[in-house]
């Protein structure tokens, strides 16, 4: 916790063709509940504010329920939408459950808006999103948008590379119920159950999921275990509802965030013995076991080796939604509260006793300073807040505005459970505690004309948002932190569509992101110095066809950043590596989907992105630890790439029904899907060095999908998932970290890096009813 079958026609159809970038437009009175449908939508104004609607001028994908569950749920959610454009996944662990990951466009979680019904769950500090702590999420999803670029200036916080809103306020007309087994590689395993009551005498409604994932993942140690629940309650009257739904959920993950050295993927033994003796990040010469552990497992090595080095966290959402027709206008209430609490357990070998409060040990002539210590570090908070959103429609124009309030406050501290030397140590008690509070107040408005008897629709939305963060108290090196920012933002939109004709529709739109820094732009920051917020304006063009049998998007965009913070190289006082501003840098590239279904049964889908992503002057600093940290040595780099912004990614999905028999009994069907991802190379850093590179790689999974339907509603499925089929051997992750020592001729490159698992499989029974 470093925070504290395959498609089916249809699906794949939506999934790449138009309805890419269409999002039901949805208020009380389009509550589906006509006879023939199995579910009713429930999407208040707070959740359509953090939605683009139909034929908006972005760039956007539509991916719904159906979807996902051709996917392996028992991988996190990053995983499941591993195929979706510009989107690279990692895991920690390097078998998709735990610690995971995205990027899109090149831009981590901490610059994607993610929002489960119109709520962020983004950390208010970090901007980080923790898949872990909610696992089997993507089972109580009812849909799901993926906006690339700046994304919807609605709701929360202003997002650089994407906004990703989650949707789980529908629920099904009927009663019906669901169970998952799952099993495979690495001792993983998921079992869930939901069910549902459908709708109660005059609108009443209830369900519910639990859910347990387990995993001894992939690399050495790195297990999994976590739980979940969701609970959801709904009252429908004939203009509006209410709905309340919990969210639980506690992971308890073994810890392998440093990754595996570099060169133990390939190199030899005495290269890894030469490496080792030098090593300054890990003092691997030191360590005959933890160097033959290295040289044994290679990317399955794990440099923890202590039996509690866990990361234990529990965060419960509650949100309660309110929803009402009032004359010509939508109108949604929504107020929400999360709790989170955990620690992740270290055993640190050799640490400073001071930091600890311990006086020194003297015993005869010698003074002891440092020793063993095992300890806990804490992250307790709480976030709530209000979103109040209203919506109405004329003839040729529509009207959203709204406007929320969050609060968070989150208290860090640790505490040392054992001590080797622990002369006046009270176990327990805190060494270090500070508490970080922010504030958000924002509000927005958008309006929808149409033009030329509707063929030509404007959009133009505007947000102001107010910021203000403290931070108080003492970090884990005993700085005292006192932090005080207050900022503003506006962040504008507009944009065009153009329907040529009813297949075909052309988009472009400008929008303005404003993103302020994270926690750690704040504490570990050069003294005196202050962290500038980033900005981004986003040009996006678009076209979209839809054939009778085939589908296309095309999307071309320019991301101009001012004041990027990037790492550089740079250390703050303490040793603690920094993110600086960078003055001027960029994204552009294309972005392609389509979709093919020559006839019934075979389907294709497609992605490829290509990119260009540039720092336009970058300067590495160095250190000379030879001279104790000096002289500071500053490279120029000129125009530079981008860190973690492959310049190529794409993938396939091809799928064939190749087994349909319907009887009295019911329907039989069988199917076999090829999916297949690239990722080109990713830089390690910012200075286009092939030395600090991840390789490119490309990965193949099959699946094989057996699914029995009565005529009663009974399904019986059958899901047997090979991945990475081909056994590459690939990295999708890593850092690394370069020095001197003796002068500017001997600077040295140490590169960590996360494997991700060969061939491995999971197994599936699901029975719904």
């Amino acid at each position: 916790m470093m925070r504290y079958s395959s498609f089916s026609l249809c699906a794949l159809t939506a999934l790449s063709g138009l309805s890419i970038g269409h999002a039901q437009e949805s208020s009380v009175k389009e509550l589906q509940m006509d006879s023939v449908l199995k579910t009713v939508q429930l999407l208040p104004a707070s959740v359509t504010a953090a939605q683009f609607p139909d034929r908006a001028p972005f760039a956007t994908q539509q991916i719904t329920s159906e979807m996902l569950e051709q996917r392996d749920g028992s991988l996190d959610l990053p995983f499941l939408l591993r195929y979706t454009p510009s989107l690279v996944v990692t895991s920690d662990a390097g078998a998709g459950i735990g610690y995971t990951s995205l990027r899109i466009r090149g831009s981590d979680q901490s610059h994607i808006n993610v929002t489960i019904n119109g709520i962020p769950l983004n950390d208010a500090e970090s901007h980080q999103v923790y898949w872990v702590d909610l696992p089997d999420l993507s089972s109580s999803v009812d849909g799901l948008q993926v906006q690339r670029g700046v994304g919807s200036s609605s709701n929360g916080p202003g997002a650089f590379g994407a906004t990703i809103a989650l949707n789980t306020l529908s629920f099904d007309r009927e009663p019906q119920g669901k169970m998952v087994l799952s099993a495979g590689s690495f001792g993983s395993a998921r079992s869930m159950v939901k069910w549902s009551s459908g709708r109660v005498g005059d609108g009443f409604y209830i369900e519910g999921r639990a859910s347990r994932v387990v995993s001894n993942g992939f690399v050495d140690r790195a297990t999994s275990d976590l739980s979940s629940m969701q609970l959801g309650l709904g009252y429908l009257w004939d203009s509006g509802h209410l709905t309340y739904t919990a969210m639980l959920g506690h992971e308890r993950t073994y810890q392998a965030w440093y990754g595996v050295p570099q060169i133990a993927i390939n190199g030899t033994e005495a290269e890894i013995l030469d490496w080792a003796n030098s090593s300054y990040e890990y003092g691997y010469g030191t360590d005959t076991e933890r160097i033959e552990d290295l040289i044994d497992r290679r990317e399955r090595h794990n440099y923890y080796r202590y039996q509690d080095e866990v990361d234990d966290y529990r965060q419960d959402h509650h949100q309660l939604h309110l929803a009402q027709e009032l004359g010509a206008w939508d109108l949604g209430l929504t107020a929400h509260y999360t709790a989170g609490s955990g620690f992740y357990e270290q055993f640190k070998p050799g640490a400073d006793l001071a930091l600890y409060g311990v006086a020194d040990l003297v015993i005869g002539d010698s003074t002891i300073e440092s020793g063993d210590v095992i300890r806990r570090r804490w992250l307790d908070n709480d976030f709530q807040g209000v979103v109040l959103n209203a919506q109405r429609s004329w003839e040729r124009l529509s009207m959203q505005w709204g406007g929320g309030a969050f609060d968070y406050e989150g208290a860090h501290f640790g505490t040392p459970l054992w001590m080797q030397h622990a002369s006046n140590t009270t176990y327990g008690s805190r060494y270090y505690d500070n508490i970080g509070k922010k504030t958000d107040r924002y509000g927005f408005a958008g309006f929808v004309s149409d033009w030329a008897e509707g063929r030509v629709r404007s959009q133009v939305e505007l947000q102001a948002r107010q910021v203000a963060y403290s931070i108080v108290g003492t970090d884990n090196d005993q700085t005292k932190l006192a932090v005080d920012d207050r900022l503003f933002f506006l962040n504008p939109k507009v944009g065009i569509d153009w329907l040529m004709s009813p297949e075909s529709r052309f988009f472009g739109s400008i929008a303005q992101g404003n993103r302020e820094p994270v926690r750690t732009d704040y504490i570990d920051r050069v003294a005196g110095s202050q962290p500038l917020p980033e900005s981004m304006t986003d040009w996006e063009l678009g076209w979209e066809h839809d054939g009778a049998n085939w589908s296309l998007q095309a999307v071309a965009f320019y991301m101009d950043y001012r004041n990027q913070l990037v790492l550089t190289g740079a250390l703050n006082d303490t040793g603690s590596p920094i993110q600086q501003n960078v003055d001027r840098s960029h994204r552009a590239g294309v972005e392609w989907m389509s979709a093919w279904h020559p006839k019934d049964g075979l389907s294709w889908q497609g992605t490829a992105t290509g990119s260009v992503n540039r720092i336009e002057s970058f300067s590495e600093t160095l250190y000379d630890y030879a001279e104790g940290f000096e002289p500071v040595v500053a490279v120029d780099h000129g125009t530079t790439d981008i860190g973690f912004s492959p310049n190529l990614t794409a993938s396939s999905v091809a799928a064939c029904r190749f087994w349909d028999r319907s009887t009295s009994e019911g329907r039989t069907t069988a199917t076999l899907e090829w999916a297949a991802r690239y990722v080109g190379k990713q830089y390690l850093d910012n200075t286009s060095n092939d030395r600090r590179s991840l390789e490119a790689y490309a990965v193949n999974d099959l699946r094989l999908q057996w699914s029995w339907e009565r005529p009663t509603g009974t399904r019986l499925t059958l899901n047997a998932f090979l991945r990475n089929a081909l056994n590459t051997a690939y990295s999708a992750n890593g850092w690394t970290y370069s020095y001197l020592y003796g002068g500017v001729d001997a600077v040295t490159t140490e590169n960590y890096v996360y494997p991700q698992a060969g061939r491995n499989g999971m197994f599936s029974v699901e029975v719904s009813f």
